[in-house]
């Protein structure tokens, strides 16, 4: 790679810019990335002269490396840039909340009629820290979904690895890193989503309806008040989390399935929107936060050492997925996106074809 391409980089995270931005490509993004992790790490192993390693030659100084550390928490495999914590009131989270779910209720939503499917796309990203061992590895999953506009009939889910596994910088193993498991991917048909990898005796989904596979009628029957539907969501959120997580977390996770699923009108996710703004731990926890290629805002609760959060475009109120972040260094550097999702949403004309 080239060096200016790492300066460029290195602009872009001193200037708090977003991770994709024009003028780098994604292959010299990764490697300015491993390269940034390296040198920091070279640079803390030198005298204060900084002196270049003997055998390589440098155009940029090891003070600016540490300047870009000192600029953000850390830059993560997952291609995110953390920036900390922006704001601890809830109400300023509050006020993001309200907004957005203004800019939803707006929103026009696209009918899914006789022959057509809701269409979900959801790309995960997480990364894994193996046991027993200081490694790490990221990996990436591309996951699509065809449910037709009557449930009963035939699903279509075709999953596939984003790319090989990569090692985390700083904690690189040898060899090529293990990827996802492959037992997942590939195409599953079946009626009401009954996919073949399902565990026997799982409920099917023309029957479990909850918040991550809510019917209209499940949605239907919400409360509209904002401070009741918060009060349904903590009772709902119990079964989302371990008990000692929290109530806070327990809502966002009931929302976060809700509008992972893709099947949430944008009526209705301005009505979760209100009811998140009733959450007294919610923080703004990003203003940049990248999933996919688009940025949004993410609120998030603490919870132990990680923030849980959900992304939300400010322009017009989207739902652009989740993340866990660590707050924390430990495992994991401080501001390491541990696992991501982002999600889009269309509807489309024929079963296995994506929307344009």
């Amino acid at each position: 790679m080239r060096e200016n391409s790492l300066d460029l980089l290195l602009d872009r995270a001193l200037d708090r810019a977003v991770a994709d931005e024009p003028g780098l490509t994604g292959e010299q993004l990764d490697q300015g990335r491993l390269r940034l992790a390296a040198d920091l790490r070279r640079t803390s192993d030198q005298a204060p002269t900084g002196k270049a390693p003997a055998g390589r030659t440098t155009s940029w100084k090891p003070r600016r490396v540490l300047a870009a550390a000192a600029a953000l928490a850390v830059l993560t495999a997952t291609g995110l840039v953390w920036q900390g914590v922006v704001d601890t009131s809830a109400t300023a989270a509050a006020a993001s909340l309200n907004r957005a779910a203004d800019l939803a209720a707006s929103v026009v939503d696209q009918p899914v009629g006789p022959g057509q499917y809701r269409y979900v796309r959801s790309r995960y990203v997480g990364v894994t820290v193996a046991l027993g061992d200081d490694t790490a590895t990221t990996a990436g999953l591309v996951n699509e979904l065809w449910i037709p506009s009557d449930p009963k009939q035939e699903w279509l889910e075709r999953q596939a690895d984003d790319g090989p596994a990569t090692w985390f910088p700083g904690k690189e193993g040898q060899g090529t890193p293990p990827g996802n498991p492959a037992s997942r991917n590939g195409e599953f048909r079946a009626p009401c989503g009954d996919f073949s990898y399902m565990a026997e005796g799982t409920p099917d989904r023309c029957t479990r309806i909850d918040w991550s596979n809510p019917s209209p009628e499940f949605l239907a029957g919400l409360p509209t008040d904002p401070k009741a539907l918060h009060e349904r969501l903590v009772r709902d959120g119990r079964d989302f989390v371990p008990a000692e997580w929290g109530t806070d977390a327990g809502v966002l996770r009931a929302v976060q399935a809700a509008l992972a699923s893709g099947r949430v009108p944008a009526a209705v996710r301005a009505q979760l929107y209100r009811a998140l703004a009733h959450v007294p731990g919610l923080q703004v926890t990003d203003d940049r936060a990248n999933l996919d290629g688009k940025v949004g805002t993410a609120l998030g609760v603490r919870v132990g050492d990680e923030f849980v959060e959900v992304v939300i475009d400010p322009a017009n109120g989207e739902f652009i997925g989740r993340r866990d972040v660590t707050a924390v260094d430990a495992e994991l550097p401080e501001g390491t996106v541990r696992q991501s999702s982002s999600t889009t949403i269309g509807v489309a004309d024929a079963l296995g074809v994506a929307p344009r």
